[in-house]
């Protein structure tokens, strides 16, 4: 067996048990149940994260982790097998779904909100079908004495909130390396970090104790969602990794004080646990409003990336060719110099704020010719004129241009632009 094959399965089984430890520590002081179960989101984003031959150790790894918390509370060896197998099973199944769902065309980029969605797919299909198995098992477990209802929404809620904490955190921190430079610029950090800070104090000041005897009880419930603003503006300073490491820390204390008895979940409960499930729901809008907001941040960073990139083409065609671009305004002639223009004809095309003064450094004897192409262009009598002229700068510098000029019409018909390409076939002083 190779050596990476086991070190996955040892780690995996290790952080599936952490986990798992946590998530027994947010359990509901009334009715026992957990509120949140991050060992099934461990495995989940374990899965979307290692290499498809890694892939059976993550499974490995997570059912004999299942297994050994089956036996230490107190179960059979095949009942323990059963429910290793359930993790496994529903793990698996969830995550190829969203493997499947952003899976990408060969060489065609990520394409993160599509990604994320198959995430959501992927959660709700391993919650629902664990949660469907479990109740098969602990029918056998319990002989029967067991509310299959109650079973099936605790094990399928606790699962999903977990998988939606924990899988995006073990993605954005796949590829981590510590660098000396780049990153997060120190004020992006110290904002971030100082919109965090007031997330857990409006947090701590609505859900660490009795909201109504701080508030008021008329005022102090409807106080509820005012920290979510707090963590989706700490989402979109700090990015991806940190986002989501923030909202699993405000998601366990959350928990832990709604769990503990205070905040206005646990204050106003129409029946026994009604808290748990409204907490869970809580937790997940919150996980799921930086989940949207981390898919359209990289979906806008990815889209800079590629203008950047072609931007840096593009300087790299015209610079290699010797290519001026322009636009022009067809009723004033004001023109839009490209980059590099200046360097590229020898003058300052501040200069040339028009066509008309662009065509004033021409012969004396083309002017009239330019001019009247210029008029039939704008006039849409003619597509496209060439040029091949020279022009003469007031500094004494002489460029010789070979100018292409293609009339751009808009929605009536008309012409609204010039685009111009002016090749510069020497430029000499």
């Amino acid at each position: 067996m190779p050596a990476r094959f086991i070190v996955t399965a040892v780690v995996t089984f290790f952080a599936w048990a952490i986990a798992a430890v946590i998530s027994q520590g947010m359990s509901d002081a009334v009715t026992n149940s957990s509120s949140i179960w991050l060992a099934t989101g461990v495995t989940f984003g374990a899965l979307l994260v290692v290499r498809a031959p890694n892939r059976p150790a993550v499974l490995l790894g997570a059912a004999l982790a299942t297994m050994v918390l089956g036996l230490l509370d107190g179960l059979g060896f095949l009942q323990a097998l059963g429910f290793g197998l359930n993790e496994a099973l529903c793990a698996g199944v969830g995550a190829w779904l969203a493997l499947r769902f952003r899976a990408q065309k060969e060489d065609a980029p990520a394409e993160p909100g599509k990604a994320y969605a198959g995430l959501l797919l992927g959660a709700v299909v391993t919650s629902a079908l664990g949660a469907s198995i479990s109740l098969l098992l602990w029918s056998w477990v319990m002989k029967g004495d067991v509310a299959l209802a109650i079973e099936w929404r605790v094990w399928a809620c606790t699962s999903f909130v977990g998988i939606l904490l924990m899988a995006p955190l073990i993605q954005s921190f796949a590829g981590f390396r510590v660098r000396r430079s780049g990153g997060m610029a120190t004020s992006q950090f110290v904002a971030g970090a100082a919109t965090f800070v007031l997330f857990f104090v409006v947090t701590t000041l609505i859900f660490s104790s009795d909201v109504s005897d701080r508030f008021g009880a008329s005022l102090g419930p409807t106080l509820t969602y005012l920290p979510l603003p707090f963590i989706v503006v700490t989402a979109i300073l700090w990015k991806e990794r940190g986002a989501t490491l923030a909202t699993l820390i405000a998601a366990l204390a959350l928990t832990g004080w709604t769990n503990a008895g205070g905040g206005p979940f646990a204050e106003i409960e129409g029946f026994r646990g009604e808290a748990v499930i409204e907490v869970q729901g809580y937790v997940a809008v919150m996980a799921l409003l930086v989940g949207v907001v981390n898919a359209l941040g990289a979906t806008a960073a990815q889209a800079l990336a590629e203008a950047r990139d072609w931007r840096t083409r593009y300087r790299q065609v015209m610079d290699s060719t010797r290519t001026v671009m322009v636009n022009f305004d067809a009723k004033t002639g004001t023109a839009t110099w490209g980059e590099a223009a200046s360097a590229m004809l020898r003058t300052n095309t501040a200069n040339l704020m028009t066509v008309q003064d662009l065509i004033a450094h021409a012969e004396p004897g083309e002017q009239p010719a330019l001019l009247a192409d210029w008029r039939d262009l704008t006039q849409g009598q003619r597509d496209h004129v060439l040029w091949k002229t020279a022009f003469r700068w007031s500094d004494g510098r002489v460029a010789n241009l070979n100018a292409r000029l293609s009339g751009v019409r808009g929605a009536d018909g008309q012409v609204e632009q010039v685009a111009s390409l002016l090749e510069v076939e020497a430029a000499r002083g």
